[in-house]
């Protein structure tokens, strides 16, 4: 047998003349290449940009306004001066006059007594009677105040109409700033056009009431009557 033939030659790949040709670059030709893109990367350009120096003036601009908005709202960051129930409001020299709010006293007057006397000040029949229109809020203040503080219990007769529904002491637990506010708003809403209620003023009105019961329509009529002219 010729030992120049094997018959296992004919499953051999026959060997290319060029392997770095038909299977692509080679590993100098892949180096050289990266080397090449490597360089022609873009380098930072140089000169003055527009955009960073805008964005600082912004935010500089921003900050100075946020401090004077601070400065000229915090009212010197006293934690009293947003409380709405505060009854005197210092400042540097001395305390201020206390103003009563009606917009303050309508928040507290849909809490604290809307559920009988109605947001429209109207009452219910034959059990809370109106306020709109009222003799007993107008006139003198320390019978509203009384009634607030004290409580009324007892069968009321006004207009022909009578009404049995108790009224709370609601001004026990409020403060006197407070009831000022609920007292003022009472006697201007809904067409009432009787004057303001301090805070002094209704600080006199609890003193009067002390720690008693509350009151009867006849109790208090008789120390404060009608003002029906």
């Amino acid at each position: 047998m010729n030992d120049s033939y094997r018959p296992n030659d004919r499953h051999r790949r026959p060997r290319a003349s060029n392997d770095a040709g038909t299977e692509g670059f080679s590993d100098g030709r892949l180096v050289e290449v990266h080397h090449q893109l490597a360089n022609d990367k873009e380098e930072p350009a140089e000169g003055f940009a527009l955009l960073p120096v805008i964005v600082v003036f912004l935010f500089c601009g921003f900050g100075f306004w946020a401090g004077l908005y601070l400065t000229r709202n915090s009212d010197g960051f006293n934690p009293g001066s947003f409380d709405l129930d505060a009854p005197r409001a210092l400042v540097d020299n001395g305390p201020k006059e206390f103003e009563p709010d009606p917009v303050k006293g309508e928040k507290l007057y849909v809490t604290n007594c809307a559920g009988c006397h109605q947001p429209t000040g109207l009452g219910v029949a034959a059990a809370f009677p109106p306020l709109a229109g009222s003799p007993w809020v107008a006139g003198n203040e320390e019978r509203l105040l009384k009634i607030i503080i004290g409580g009324l219990a007892g069968e009321l007769d006004y207009k022909g109409t009578k009404y049995n529904g108790a009224m709370p002491n609601v001004g026990a637990g409020l403060k006197d700033a407070q009831i000022a506010h609920i007292a003022t708003y009472v006697r201007q809403a809904w067409g009432n056009a009787a004057g303001p209620v301090t805070d002094a003023k209704v600080a006199e009105a609890r003193k009067a009431v002390g720690a008693r019961a509350s009151y009867s329509p006849a109790e208090i009529l008789q120390a404060h009557p009608l003002e029906i002219k």
